[in-house]
């Protein structure tokens, strides 16, 4: 028993003894659990390609001799390209026409039509050669291709672009590096639709547009074109 201790005292010992409880550590609250970081928002979908509507009423191409677009590239097939010997296996020689069909290239550069060149992949006869024609080719600079074979046969654009002797790729358009690059199909019947991937694999079937837009501003329509026959 305690005698003769002051209160005073009494409180001093208790404080030193934390609250009387005999050392050890008392009855502490421990921290709060940290709050786990939010779960962070989904990178949203990339905007998909606003489609432009096809230009009406389309430009009629039939026969020879029209030009669509600004003189932009040298005539004929440059020095890398077709000059008779077989490109990509397909021949040149005398024109056959049992299987003929067409399809349409446009280049578009910040709004601005460039020329497809004509003729491409036609080889001018010369005192010492008769010529020959590959069974791609251009007529005039309307941007209709032709495939004319003895045999139904398919080819595609980088057929055409190895004939022509032009570096075709996604970030490469003839030799054109410029951004963006958007290529549109449009089908025989109308429709149209963005293309992704390797612009060499793209087929050449009758009466398919092939627009490749370049650049900015963006086209306001798709151009559209006819033909007479296929």
């Amino acid at each position: 028993m305690l005698r003769n201790v002051s209160p005073i005292a009494l409180l001093l010992a208790c404080a030193a003894l934390q609250g009387c409880g005999g050392g050890g550590g008392g009855d502490t609250t421990p921290p709060p659990a940290p709050t786990p970081a939010p779960t962070p928002a989904p990178t949203p979908a990339p905007t998909p390609t606003a489609i432009p509507p096809l230009a009406q009423p389309p430009m009629d191409i039939s026969g020879e001799g029209a030009v669509v677009g600004t003189a932009y590239f040298p005539g004929g097939d440059t020095a890398s390209g077709g000059q008779g010997q077989p490109v990509d296996g397909i021949p040149c020689g005398a024109p056959v026409e049992t299987y003929h069909i067409h399809s349409h290239l446009t280049i578009a550069l910040n709004d601005v039509l460039l020329e497809v060149p004509g003729p491409l992949g036609i080889i001018p006869a010369t005192t010492s050669s008769p010529g020959c024609t590959y069974q791609i080719h251009t007529h005039d600079g309307s941007g209709r291709i032709h495939i004319e074979a003895p045999a139904q046969v398919s080819y595609n654009l980088g057929n055409f672009f190895h004939i022509w002797g032009m570096p075709l790729a996604e970030d490469n358009i003839a030799g054109i590096t410029t951004q963006p690059i958007v290529i549109y199909i449009t089908e025989s019947d109308g429709s149209t639709t963005v293309f992704s991937g390797d612009p060499n694999t793209i087929e050449l079937t009758p009466h398919r547009l092939i627009t490749i837009q370049l650049g900015d501003p963006p086209l306001a329509s798709i151009p559209n074109f006819t033909w007479t026959p296929n």
